[in-house]
């Protein structure tokens, strides 16, 4: 028999197939999907087209044990999701929930002079049987059903912060996580590193990726990050996912050592001010080109203001010079951009702030200037 896909998203908007908006939502579902240990298995993009809807989801064979759907459930004519699931069901909408209706009726009454209508209420409607997926974000409710080819269909708000408050607050992840606790594990585990390229990580690895199999393994860079993600999944009569998630993992971290800086959902900024505030130390920053970002990386971590004492964005040479003590001559001799002028920012900001530490960052941003000596 062939194995049914776990998963699968459908984004829907016209906008989204011509490109005047990028869709976001998709890959934040498969992260967070994948997570729970859910497999995403096919994405798609679908436009606001009557029936549109219905005829992929005819299509799908073997049909999705989960569906997730993003768009169309707003008030305008283009907005079907709601009728389209409700005629393949063969029923009906109905109210969510009272208050629900009560609260868009008192919402047009403030910005028109004549009674909410009936498609602008549809917005806190669902097919009859189907489970409310409220949220905080906006007018439109979402809702999960299971459909008549077996799978269930998860369909959610299109703008982003309505469709994450929709799945993280109105019940859409726990019904996901109650739904496969039967399944059987599947856990995914990202090392992340830094500084080195992709190539150089993938070298003390490569022998790990290549043998296959159950863990696996890829590889995917982005800047100057490179990540090493591994899938485990639950053996029947053996293992379990969390013992070969870990197993792998304790291979990875000998092979990479201090290349190795965190995992999962980890950020290089909340690290730092995780391991200052662990040793009790501070931490201040110089920037110029970056005109204030490293600071505010730092000081967006939870917990940052028992680390962070100062940060300075010395833009221009004179503010470098009077700020920071960088001296005129080292300016003249080896330039703004330079490991001298970038050292002596560093040792300015950590002497005037009586940090721990210092960072500081110089260079040329672009898009013009740069050279092969200076990039």
């Amino acid at each position: 028999m062939e194995r049914p896909p776990a998963g699968w998203i459908i984004s829907l908007g016209e906008e989204l197939l011509t490109g005047r908006v990028a869709d976001s939502n998709a890959p934040w579902l498969a992260d967070r999907l994948l997570r729970m240990g859910v497999t995403v298995e096919g994405m798609n993009t679908l436009g606001d087209s009557p029936g549109e809807l219905a005829a992929f989801l005819d299509s799908l064979s073997p049909f999705p044990r989960l569906l997730i759907s993003t768009g169309g459930l707003g008030p305008t004519a283009d907005d079907r999701v709601r009728h389209e699931v409700a005629s393949l069901l063969g029923v009906g909408l109905v109210d969510a929930t009272e208050e629900s209706v009560a609260s868009l009726e008192t919402l047009w009454q403030t910005q028109h002079p004549n009674p909410a209508p009936e498609h602008f209420l549809d917005q806190a409607r669902v097919p009859e049987g189907a489970r409310p997926l409220r949220h905080r974000a906006g007018t439109a409710g979402g809702f999960s059903v299971s459909l008549p080819a077996g799978g269930r269909f998860f369909c959610l708000p299109g703008p982003p912060g309505e469709c994450r408050s929709a799945f993280l607050d109105g019940g859409a992840e726990d019904e996901v996580r109650e739904s496969r606790r039967a399944a059987g594990d599947t856990l995914q585990g990202l090392f992340h590193t830094s500084g080195v390229p992709e190539a150089v990580v993938e070298e003390k690895i490569r022998d790990l990726m290549e043998m296959g199999g159950n863990p696996s393994m890829g590889i995917t860079a982005r800047g100057k990050q490179v990540t090493v993600s591994i899938l485990a999944k639950d053996e029947p009569g053996g293992e379990g996912a969390e013992a070969l998630l870990e197993g792998k993992a304790a291979e990875i971290r000998e092979r990479l050592g201090d290349l190795l800086w965190g995992r999962d959902d980890e950020t290089l900024e909340g690290v730092v001010v995780r391991e200052l505030s662990l040793r009790g130390q501070t931490l201040a920053t110089a920037e110029s080109c970056t005109g204030g970002r490293l600071a505010s990386a730092v000081t967006s971590v939870p917990g940052a203001s028992v680390v962070f004492r100062r940060g300075w964005v010395t833009y221009a040479d004179e503010a470098k010079v009077e700020e920071l003590g960088v001296s005129i001559e080292t300016l003249k001799a080896k330039g703004a951009v330079s490991e001298e002028t970038a050292r002596a920012m560093a040792e300015g900001a950590r002497a005037k702030a009586s940090a721990d530490w210092a960072l500081a960052i110089t260079g040329i941003a672009g898009p013009d200037g740069g050279s092969s000596d200076k990039p």
